[in-house]
């Protein structure tokens, strides 16, 4: 499925914003985004999330631990509706 801009643009994510897996209902903060350099995609944003709990969701598993996901991916799993997401600024996203 090829996800318009629209939708990736309309999602602002920040510090501070909940999201919530919807098959588990668990509970993650989003406490901070990091930036790495690709040589091939440029640069790579990440999220480091605080779990409520860590153990519900093994298919988040980027690395070794579950609390740095790809702000593509987390933005993909708002999209599709297996992340909610509520911004600490008002936003959230429905299609």
């Amino acid at each position: 499925m090829d996800i318009p801009g629209k939708y990736y643009d309309s999602i602002d994510l920040h510090p501070g914003d909940i999201i919530i897996e919807s098959s588990t209902n668990c509970i993650g903060f989003l406490v901070k985004k990091s930036r790495y350099i690709d040589m091939i995609e440029d640069d790579i944003y990440f999220w480091h999330i605080m779990w409520s709990d860590p153990k519900l969701i093994p298919q988040f598993n980027t690395f070794s631990q579950t609390d740095y996901i790809e702000e593509i991916y987390l933005k993909n799993n708002i999209i599709l509706g297996i992340i909610i997401w509520q911004s600490i600024n008002g936003g959230t996203f429905e299609l």
